[in-house]
């Protein structure tokens, strides 16, 4: 286990979301043309595994929801199964943060 602690990627001049408008990552859950926008930007990012290596702790401790980050979708608590579908998430993105996926638009 790492003793590292990951930086929110938000300081990161490199992040590809910069200039990208935040609503892009707060789509409707039906939304997915802004939904397919954010991972496409997500999926372009050189800190997309920072990115997911600092959000999945925070999905996981349900301090992160109802957006995109590192190009999955953290579910919004009023989901069914919302348990399984923020593991879900979590586990995206520990795979995302070890480089074993790639983003996939879902457009």
């Amino acid at each position: 286990m790492s003793t590292e602690t990951v930086l929110d990627p938000a300081f990161s001049a490199k992040r590809a979301c910069r200039t990208v408008p935040t609503n892009v990552f707060f789509p409707k859950p039906t939304d997915q043309v802004t939904l397919a926008r954010a991972r496409d930007v997500c999926g372009s990012c050189p800190v997309l595994r920072q990115c997911a290596s600092w959000a999945g702790p925070l999905v996981e401790a349900r301090l992160i929801t109802e957006g995109v980050v590192a190009g999955v979708l953290a579910p919004a608590k009023q989901v069914k199964r919302y348990a399984t579908a923020r593991e879900t998430a979590v586990a995206e993105l520990a795979a995302i943060a070890a480089g074993d996926v790639e983003l996939v638009s879902v457009a």
